[in-house]
């Protein structure tokens, strides 16, 4: 049986949500587009697999359908299909655990 805050963890525990609810964030509206996120994330240079730099399509796949999609189940994002728009949605438990993390959202998965 999983409770609401292992769900929470699991949701933050990857490097790449987390620098995407960090984005979306310090955006004054809470969204951008999806090709925005993609830019941000991908000209920032924190997206790694194997460690190296992922290209920007491979982030781009690995948002669409990996990462969005786990968010937008826990309720943390909405994404509309039609516009490409990702929108956040303000969740406590989410924002708590991330700013209390040492080092905030820079703080690389295991």
């Amino acid at each position: 049986m999983t409770t609401a805050l292992d769900d929470c963890l699991r949701l933050v525990a990857d490097h790449t949500r987390r620098q995407v609810i960090h984005h979306l964030r310090q955006e004054a509206t809470g969204s951008m587009t999806f090709e925005e996120l993609v830019d941000v994330l991908h000209d920032g240079g924190s997206t790694f697999e194997n460690g190296h730099p992922q290209t920007h399509e491979t982030l781009a796949v690995q948002l669409r359908h990996t990462h969005l999609p786990k968010l937008t189940e826990y309720g943390v994002i909405e994404l509309d299909h039609r516009n490409g728009d990702v929108r956040y949605h303000p969740d406590e438990q989410v924002e708590t655990l991330l700013d209390s993390l040492p080092g905030g959202v820079s703080v690389a998965s295991p």
